[in-house]
């Protein structure tokens, strides 16, 4: 049974979230704060099951929560101590308690951003139909969330789509079979690829573009689809949806590209129930610690609840939800109401990479630009 392995092959991933999350039961129970105790107890348990290890005490849970998180490099020391002050439920509560009061804190906070992640996937779905993009492939581990809301609305939508998850990353990237999970002897022909990332400057998409264009025609290079983009060469699903804010309140003095910036540090710190290493049998997934992996699974249930609840937001619905969000990140500082909404503050400062990625691309010849805007020599 897949649920109840302590490594699964890098391919089986989808089917093994997707079990997981079919298990979980709805919240019933005669309060709140009993309901959010049952959810902790039952993604202890399956913790549990899958490690074959026994539940550490609430103290080390959060220590533990930590360190992984440092590991994971996507904040800064001073986020990491707020997303830490946001969902600490304080000491000396028993596990299933503690982990219940922790997924509801850091739920709250997340709730308000599912709409902005469900539309970019409903986006992503719709627009790789509309140009006949067959295959899109979904980088592991930050567009989980997209990746799961995008197979939910392609079984809704009968699009016909190849979706798959791809587990490329910074640290490891190996041959397209490899980071696809594929089983010995098994091919993959790209055909007409969209690739679809959380961001940032693209260098990982770019590597993993040029393995899928090797030979390929122009009309048929994979389109990269980002959430939001630090690369001005890239197309950002965020920047555009901001895009008339920006233009407007920047000329005032108030940076909207910046919470551009901080929407997509959010995204990419969201926790991941599992890591992928590296054996001599290839990619597999192996559970993170108990606080991250509840935390992570509980983040991907209530988008796919969000999603199964419908309707979906449209892009004018995103666009306001936005700006609200963006209110609320720009009044942080002097508001603690706003303030406590939010899981950090700031965005975390990045260096450029050495290998910017896509380097040698202009507006005129890389999808999605010049499909969505059109092309204007010269």
């Amino acid at each position: 049974m897949l649920a109840a392995a302590p490594r699964v092959p890098a391919g089986d991933v989808p089917a093994w979230l997707t079990g997981l999350l079919t298990e979980c039961p709805g919240p019933d129970a005669a309060s709140a704060s009993a309901a959010w105790a049952g959810i902790g107890e039952h993604w202890i348990a399956r913790w549990c099951a899958i490690t074959g290890s026994p539940a550490p005490a609430m103290d080390d849970a959060i220590r533990e929560f930590i360190q992984t998180m440092r590991g994971e490099g996507d904040l800064s020391e001073v986020q990491l101590a707020q997303v830490c002050h946001a969902i600490d439920p304080g000491r000396g509560h028993p596990l299933a308690d503690g982990a219940g009061s922790a997924i509801e804190r850091f739920l709250w906070r997340v709730r308000p951003w599912l709409p902005l992640w469900v539309s970019f996937a409903h986006w992503v779905v719709r627009w790789c139909v509309h140009r006949r993009r067959r295959h899109v492939l979904f980088l592991a581990r930050d567009m989980l969330t997209t990746y799961l809301t995008a197979r939910r609305l392609d079984l809704k939508l009968s699009t016909g789509l190849d979706i798959r998850l791809a587990h490329a990353s910074r640290a490891d990237h190996g041959a397209l079979a490899d980071v696809l999970g594929l089983p010995h002897g098994e091919w993959f022909e790209p055909e007409r690829v969209a690739l679809v990332d959380s961001g940032c400057y693209g260098t990982v998409m770019s590597r993993l573009a040029g393995q899928i264009d090797a030979g390929a025609r122009a009309e048929e290079e994979a389109a990269c689809l980002f959430y939001f983009s630090r690369n001005p060469k890239i197309f950002g699903y965020l920047n555009y949806l901001l895009s008339p804010s920006i233009l407007e309140l920047d000329i005032a003095g108030t940076d909207v590209a910046d919470f551009v910036i901080y929407a997509g540090d959010l995204l990419e710190a969201m926790p991941k129930p599992y890591r992928v290493v590296r054996t001599e049998s290839g990619l597999v997934a192996e559970p993170q610690d108990l606080l991250t992996f509840c935390l992570g699974m509980a983040v991907l249930k209530e988008v796919d609840d969000f999603v199964a609840a419908g309707p979906l937001a449209s892009i004018p619905q995103a666009q306001r939800r936005a700006l609200e969000l963006y209110n609320a990140y720009a009044n942080a500082s002097g508001n603690r109401m706003h303030a406590d909404s939010l899981l950090f503050h700031t965005p975390a400062p990045q260096q450029l990479p050495a290998d910017y990625g896509f380097e040698a691309l202009d507006f005129q010849s890389f999808p999605p630009q010049n499909e969505i805007f059109g092309s204007a020599p010269g």
